[in-house]
């Protein structure tokens, strides 16, 4: 067993893309159907930029991709919480009953800065999930999610 190489080529790494390629996606898949193929492609970049190259690049690559789906599993299950959490404190104030508090809802709603009226509709009346609304707005979900819960306590405070 030598000392690591440092640095790989780009035939090097064209040969690891092409060779390895399949069977990954196969195994990023087994974590993540939907982002399996991003998951695969940024272990390459990240593989492309390691200042040595891996004793056994396969096994980087797994491990790369392993590590990568744990984490957005994680950042999930937290974005997750956080939804049903919103959910949960919903508050009945917001689908009023009497006409005349929903016309004054309506007006409060109208007096939110811009931005959080737009996470606020979406949320509630499109049903848009935070990570949807993180998309469409551009914006990162933890954002989108504080935003909301914002604008939920500014119209609370201004209905009661």
């Amino acid at each position: 067993m030598g000392t690591k190489q440092s640095f790989l080529s780009a035939k090097e790494l064209a040969g690891i893309v092409d060779e390895r390629f399949p069977a990954l996606l196969l195994y990023a898949q087994s974590w993540n159907t939907h982002d399996a193929e991003d998951l695969v492609q940024n272990a390459f970049l990240k593989l492309a930029e390691q200042p040595k190259r891996p004793e056994n690049p396969a096994a980087w690559l797994c491990k790369t991709i392993r590590n990568a789906a744990i984490s957005q599993y994680r950042k999930a299950e937290r974005q997750r919480k956080y939804e049903t959490e919103a959910v949960r404190h919903k508050p009945d104030w917001f689908e009023p009953r009497d006409p005349l508090l929903a016309r004054e809802a309506a007006e409060k709603l109208a007096e939110l800065p811009a931005d959080k009226r737009e996470i606020v509709v979406l949320r509630i009346w499109n049903q848009l999930s935070f990570d949807e609304i993180a998309e469409l707005t551009n914006t990162p979900k933890t954002s989108v999610f504080r935003m909301y819960s914002d604008a939920l306590a500014e119209l609370k405070k201004k209905l009661t």
